[in-house]
């Protein structure tokens, strides 16, 4: 039935973008929950859960009108519904047929996704989703199989006659505040005509107010309905799950001799002023039917109730209820926040530059003012930032699934662990990295852990472990993927290398530049091409793509132990709050999380060699530092005295030797040009306010170049450019 005018079916077609996003990630948690239930599948906060997302979807997609979606999702529904009330028990079969029944619900939902492309239709999705009912109602026990008519709305609704006998009167009233909630109070009886054929609806007036009295965004609507079909009273119940804070509910089953007395008094109540000329029996239905003074809800008196009260409770109820929703979410589209993100940064350096302006004229209201300036700017920004950082645990639990198929696929047995899930990133980092994790994570199924026969002969228990980790590690983030498996074959890495010229015959790398070798494009050590690897395709990709981001990978090995392969990656690639020095007429900024603390005013006497490398004494230790004058070539005159800032990667301290402490700076990172791609230790670029350019430095990378200086070259001298910077030859690669 549609009972919809043109508004609300506008209204509909808006709306469905959030339905198809809402669907999609109930369909990323009802994957999680399954595979979770693997390890506990007696666990009931679990599948209730799992019930509940094929539910929501279901209910979803019946006020969509999508009937193929609530068809298909019913049955899976079924399966839940008998799987939680211990009717059924979850195998490895059960579980990969309802993670491939997930998978066709994603399908059909983007078959109604307004913006997919016409190439996005799969000509066997039928047949999928045949093969898939018939196993999951092969699945059911005997007298759990599911009720026909909700499987085949569209066909229930054009057999009404012949349908199953079982009715339910249900009660509705619906709150005062349900329009402004943004619910459509008549979608629901769309949804309850997938459950069976609405025979009668009846219309309570009670609460009416005068006419004077209307307010067009109150809701005064109460229903009495006649339901026929085989649904149980829990079904029915259920169906009101997603609006319990938008109406009261009372369901109550009744015999088919009453049901049909019932029907033929509401009938006769809504055609006519009068119950005479009907039978008493009749009469006194039609007047329990169409009045609402017994609705049987929970909670409320069975004697007839002040309207004007309960009308007064509504409202106190629903501004409650606003209270607690302070805590909902709000669904922005990401370019527009990217949008602001890019104006806000543009907000940081005119801020700067106001500062820098007050600064120069030196009134000191002015400075005042942009200084408090300066504090909302950086208060706007922290929480626009904010918005932007998302936990890293959703993206590793999209691996369980992933892991869960490899695993059935190679005949291998494989246990995934993850730690610092609840680490947060910029969204957009999360949404560039995942392609590259989930290539490691598949490199490590198939070249890193071995067959359950190869464990067990090598000593190994016959289950392999792969574990995904996350943490906050100098102003960034580190993201390892380790596993216990055969670990690399240097001896194969090496012979495959001079076979393809990467090294020269008789010389032999050291360790980090042969593991290194991996990453070079076309590498590959597999005996043979399978589906997964063996093309050498795919690790230059990983390396290029997370460099990409500002970041770094790094790998180590111990043969027949394991790989551990570290990614690191900046928090955002939007802005930082930076640490800015100088040396000369050059300015840098540090990440402010990686400096640990500053020694100002150090004597430059500090014998430094050819490749800017000393040391100095800190607290009785020994820390090495660098002279960025000499690393990058340079050209100014040397202070008399100088400062080391002192910054941590990785566990380990360096210190860095400038001129000038120019303080802690909102930092908008913008790309490096096309001619500093190549310089080590950098990983991007800020305008100051005024005007000038200041490198950032990739800290990680720079403390590579503390431990690892490269080659000193002598170059002849070179006067500074605009912004005094002169690229040694060492200092690039």
């Amino acid at each position: 039935m549609s009972i919809h005018s043109n508004d609300d079916e506008n209204f509909l077609r808006d709306a469905l973008p959030a339905f198809i996003s809402e669907s999609v990630e109930l369909l990323d948690q009802l994957e999680q929950l399954l595979l979770e239930l693997e390890d506990r599948p007696t666990d009931r906060e679990l599948l209730d859960a799992l019930f509940r997302c094929a539910h929501t979807i279901k209910g979803s997609a019946g006020l969509f009108g999508l009937d193929e979606i609530v068809a298909f999702t019913h049955h899976v529904e079924t399966f839940l519904d008998a799987l939680r009330e211990g009717k059924t028990h979850l195998s490895a079969r059960t579980s990969a047929v309802l993670l491939q029944s997930g998978d066709q619900i994603r399908r059909l939902i983007t078959l109604v996704d307004p913006g997919r492309r016409a190439t996005d239709a799969e000509p066997d999705i039928e047949d999928q989703r045949d093969t898939l009912i018939a196993a999951l109602v092969a699945a059911l026990p005997a007298g759990a199989q599911p009720n026909q008519s909700a499987a085949h709305p569209v066909e229930a609704a054009g057999n009404a006659t012949s349908a199953p006998t079982g009715a339910h009167r249900i009660a509705l009233h619906y709150k005062i505040d349900t329009f402004r909630d943004g619910f459509d109070p008549l979608g629901i009886l769309d949804y309850l005509g997938t459950l069976g054929a609405i025979e009668s609806v009846g219309l309570g007036t009670d609460r009416l107010p005068a006419f004077d009295a209307f307010n067009p965004e109150d809701c005064h609507l109460d229903l009495n309905l006649v339901l026929r079909g085989s649904s149980t009273s829990a079904e029915v119940e259920s169906a009101f799950e997603m609006v319990r804070e938008d109406c009261e509910v009372s369901v109550t089953p009744i015999t088919d001799d009453r049901a049909t007395a019932e029907h033929r008094a509401m009938t006769a109540a809504l055609s006519s002023d009068t119950g005479a000329d009907m039978p008493d029996e009749v009469t006194a239905i039609a007047a329990a039917a169409v009045s609402n003074t017994d609705i049987n809800v929970p909670g409320a008196p069975s004697a007839p109730v002040d309207r004007r009260t309960d009308q007064r409770t509504d409202q106190r109820t629903s501004g409650e209820r606003r209270q607690g929703d302070d805590a909902r979410y709000v669904r922005v589209r990401a370019d527009r926040l990217d949008d602001v993100i890019n104006l806000l940064g543009e907000l940081v350096i005119a801020g700067a530059g106001t500062g820098l302006l007050a600064q120069k004229i030196g009134d000191s209201e002015l400075i005042e003012s942009s200084h408090q300036l300066g504090r909302l700017i950086e208060e706007i920004r922290n929480g626009t930032l904010q918005m932007r950082m998302v936990q890293i645990g959703e993206t590793f639990g999209r691996f369980r699934r992933v892991v869960h198929d490899l695993a059935a696929e190679l005949g291998k047995q494989v246990h995934l662990e993850i730690a610092g899930a609840e680490t947060e990133l910029d969204k957009s980092v999360v949404e560039r990295i995942t392609d590259p994790l989930m290539h490691l994570v598949r490199n490590a199924m198939d070249h890193g852990i071995e067959t359950c026969e190869q464990r067990l002969a090598a000593g190994k228990p016959a289950g392999g472990t792969l574990k995904i980790a996350a943490s906050h590690d100098a102003g960034g983030i580190l993201i390892s993927i380790s596993d216990d498996g055969r670990g690399i074959d240097r001896e194969r890495v090496l012979n495959r290398a001079r076979e393809r010229g990467l090294v020269s015959p008789g010389v032999t790398p050291n360790d980090g530049d042969l593991l290194a070798l991996i990453f070079e494009p076309g590498f590959s050590t597999a005996e043979q091409v399978t589906n997964l690897s063996g093309r050498g395709v795919g690790m230059d990709v990983v390396r290029r793509n997370v460099e990409g981001l500002r970041g770094r990978i790094d790998l180590s090995s111990i043969q027949g132990k394991g790989t551990t392969i570290e990614v690191r990656l900046p928090l955002t690639l939007a802005i930082i709050d930076g640490f800015l020095v100088s040396v000369g007429s050059s300015k840098f900024i540090f990440p402010l999380d990686a400096v640990v603390e500053v020694i100002e005013n150090r004597p430059t006497a500090t014998a430094v060699d050819a490749h800017g490398c000393s040391v100095v004494e800190l607290r009785g230790q020994v820390l090495p530092v660098m002279s960025l004058r000499t690393l990058y070539g340079i050209e100014s005159l040397e202070p008399e005295r100088s400062s080391v800032v002192v910054i941590q990667s990785g566990g380990r301290r360096y210190g860095v030797m400038v001129d000038g402490l120019l303080g802690q700076h909102q930092t908008v990172i913008k790309p490096l040009g096309r001619m500093f791609r190549s310089l080590r230790g950098m990983s991007g670029s800020s305008i100051l306010g005024n005007g000038e350019v200041a490198l950032i430095f990739d800290v990680t990378s720079l403390c590579q170049l503390a431990e690892h200086p490269p080659p000193h070259h002598t170059v002849p001298p070179v006067k500074p450019t605009s912004n005094a910077l002169n690229l040694k030859q060492g200092a690039t690669q």
